[in-house]
Formats: C-alpha cells, sequence, structure tokens
C-alpha cells in the first residue's frame, strides 16, 4: 500500500498560484503559519499527531497542560524535562505550500526546558525557523525570513478529576533580513494559549484540546523608509492565526497506561495509536512571505482551514527499537493552490546505556515527512524515555 502512496504524493502537479497584485503601500500582514508537522521526532513520525499523547516540554508546542501530564514512570516529588529538536526542509522545492516552486525549505530548531513540583509544572519553549526568500539576487542580496515563537506556560495536574490544565502565552518575532547584514525590518506580537489533557486512571486512553488566540503583531521596527526599504515596500504588521486542537490517543499493551509504575523504564509491547484534528482561523489581510520577496501580494489565510493527522508507535522489541508511521491532511492556505497529503515514519533506536545521574539510555531516532513539493527530514541524539 506504501509503495502506491508515497509515488502518487510526491508526483503530484504543482499548482498555479497566484500574486493578485504589486504591493503599492504598506497597509499589509504577512503571516506567520505552519501547516506542516513541526515537534519531536515522535510528533512528526506519527504524522504530527500529539495533543493527547506528547507530555513535557515537547508536548508544550501542541498542548500547554503537557508539562503537568507526567511520564508513567516519575513517581518522584519533583522532575524536569527539556527537549531540543533539529529539523530540515531544504530539501523541499516548495516547502509553505504557497505554488510557487523554488529550491530549498525552511531550517527549524525547537527547545524546551520545564520543571514539576508535586502536581504544579511551569515549561518555557522556543522555536526558530529560518527560510530563503527567493528574490533576484543580480540587483540585491539574498534575504532570509527569521522567526521565533516562545511560549511560557504554567500547568497543574488535579488527580480527583484525572486531567491537567495549563495556560500560558506566546510570543511571535518576525524579520526579513539580507545576508550579511542587518535586518530590512522586524514585527512582534503575542497572544494567549490554553490546554486541557484527560487521562483516566487505570485506562488506556487519553483525550485532550488547546486552544491559541490570534496574534497581531503591529509593533514594527525598522531603520529605512518603510515606502522604500532596500526597494521593499514594509508590511505594517505580522499575522498569526487562531488556532484550536482535539485529540486522542490509545495504548494497547499488557498493563494499563495511565498509572504510574515507578521505575526508570517501561518495557513492554506496545501499540500507541493518535488522531488530531487542527483547526486554524483566518488571516485578515495577510499574505505570503515567497511573494513579497518579488514585490507581489498573494493572499494568504483568507478562509478558515482543517487538517486531519493520525499516526502510530510500536514498540517492537521493548527498550530497544520503536517504528512510527503516519500522514496528515495540510490544508489550502494560498488562494489557487489546493492542500497536499504527507506520508511520515520513523525509527528509533536504543544505542547505549550508562551511569549518569541514575540509570540513562542513549537513542537514536530518524524521521522523514514527505509530500509533494516537501522534504522534512531529522536525526535526533538523545535519551531513550
Amino acid at each position: 500500500m506504501l509503495r502506491v502512496i508515497v509515488p502518487a504524493v510526491l508526483c503530484a502537479a504543482v499548482p498555479v498560484a497566484r500574486a493578485d497584485e504589486p504591493i503599492t503601500n504598506t497597509d499589509y500582514a504577512i503571516e506567520f503559519y505552519d501547516g506542516v508537522a513541526i515537534g519531536n521526532t515522535q510528533q512528526v513520525g506519527m504524522g504530527g499527531a500529539g495533543a493527547a499523547l506528547i507530555v513535557g516540554t515537547s508536548g508544550g508546542l501542541l498542548n500547554p497542560s503537557a508539562p503537568a501530564v507526567r511520564l508513567t514512570t516519575d513517581t518522584d516529588t519533583w522532575s524536569w524535562d527539556y527537549h531540543l529538536d533539529v529539523l530540515t526542509g531544504t530539501y523541499s522545492s516548495d516547502y509553505d505550500n504557497n505554488g510557487q516552486r523554488e529550491p530549498g525549505g525552511a531550517s527549524l530548531v525547537t527547545l524546551g526546558l520545564g520543571g514539576r513540583y508535586r502536581d504544579w509544572a511551569a515549561a518555557v519553549t522556543f522555536t526558530g525557523q529560518t527560510s530563503p526568500v527567493e528574490v533576484d539576487t543580480s540587483t540585491m542580496p539574498a534575504l532570509d525570513a527569521e522567526a521565533l515563537r516562545v511560549r511560557f506556560m504554567v500547568g497543574r495536574y488535579f488527580a480527583s478529576k484525572d486531567f491537567a490544565l495549563g495556560i500560558g502565552a506566546q510570543t511571535v518575532s518576525f524579520q526579513i533580513t539580507p545576508q550579511g547584514q542587518e535586518s530590512l525590518f522586524e514585527v512582534t506580537g503575542g497572544g494567549l494559549i490554553a490546554g486541557v489533557t484527560w487521562l483516566p486512571k487505570y485506562r488506556s486512553f487519553r483525550a485532550a484540546a488547546a486552544w491559541e488566540s490570534p496574534i497581531l503583531g503591529a509593533d514594527v521596527s525598522s531603520t529605512c523608509d518603510p515606502m522604500s526599504c532596500a526597494g521593499f515596500i514594509l508590511p505594517e504588521r505580522v499575522a498569526s492565526p487562531w488556532r484550536v486542537i482535539a485529540g486522542g490517543a490509545f495504548r494497547f499493551a499488557e498493563t494499563e497506561w495511565n498509572q504510574l509504575v515507578g521505575g526508570i523504564f517501561r518495557d513492554e509491547p506496545s501499540l500507541t495509536l493518535a488522531a488530531d484534528i487542527v483547526i486554524a482561523g483566518p488571516s485578515q489581510d495577510a499574505y505570503g512571505i515567497e511573494a513579497f520577496g518579488k514585490h507581489m501580494l498573494q493572499r494568504a489565510g483568507s478562509h478558515t482551514a482543517f487538517s486531519f493527522r493520525a499516526g502510530a508507535e510500536y514498540e517492537w522489541l521493548p527498550g530497544r527499537l520503536r517504528w512510527r508511521a503516519g500522514a496528515y491532511w495540510e490544508p489550502e492556505r494560498y488562494e489557487g493552490v489546493g492542500g497536499r497529503v504527507h506520508v511520515t515514519f520513523g525509527v528509533e533506536l536504543r544505542v547505549f546505556e550508562l551511569q549518569l545521574w541514575g540509570r540513562r539510555r542513549g537513542r537514536l531516532s530518524f524521521t522523514g515527512d514527505l509530500a509533494a513539493r516537501y522534504r522534512n527530514v531529522a536525526v535526533s541524539v538523545g535519551f531513550w524515555h
């Protein structure tokens, strides 16, 4: 089946992009939107689904209540957590599915740090993204679009009700920088986030929901005339739409999932299934960054977008080997450009064991996300959980 799906996805026809009109004034926004799966190797390998599954700081990228959900082996009074993941879409020819076939794509780093004391938890995550902007390099230097999203969240687990609640805030900073020079401009904005996870004791399923308010950044800083900055007419704001996520997960194994089992590792054969629906709202007067490089406006985010994501993880050799696979729908975001299907996969291998503030296992993970005109691959080294 996979032999049929993958070639069909990768060989889909290139859509015709629309750049509606030239830029004539500053009354427009650049949209900051991610329709593709972003997160740790487990989430990406499972089709981007993870609202009810991924815990700790990695889970906080989707669901602010995730830092308050313990690993089932975490029975201490306090604990700390971190993540660091690097992904690259540089092998893509249309990374953000705007219909303009250009070489290269975004490179992304996400990291986080969090801690828990009894039923309270807090975490901060950073997601940095850099992507080239296509311009006429015979008349000006190449441009890079750089974005940084920072999320801070506080959560609590309510043991009597079997659910975790998290709230917080996020900021987005966006800038366009000629390579080797100072940025043309920087725009920042902020918004609120909230999430909840239900994990009934001694059961093997979980459910979750998360919400993000829209971000409208109008705090523009620039050292040049916005109407003529290195030949560009600059935007006066950045837009990031509101988002709602609802998801569930089910684990098949010898023991029930939602219980504290103690110890360090939970080694048993298991199959975990997860599915999410992601809804992103429209963005007012927002346009794509690729068209900006050509001094044009390409409408983005004119309507609400729906994304369906699902995946599976099979721990085939307990404590040694896990396989992952999934798929998701990246919705249409640019006018005249349809959505596309993504196929994802991953493998995680335990490679060594050592004593480092207790017993630790090292792991090596490989993850891929493939779609028409899109390639996202990651190799990750870290600890086995």
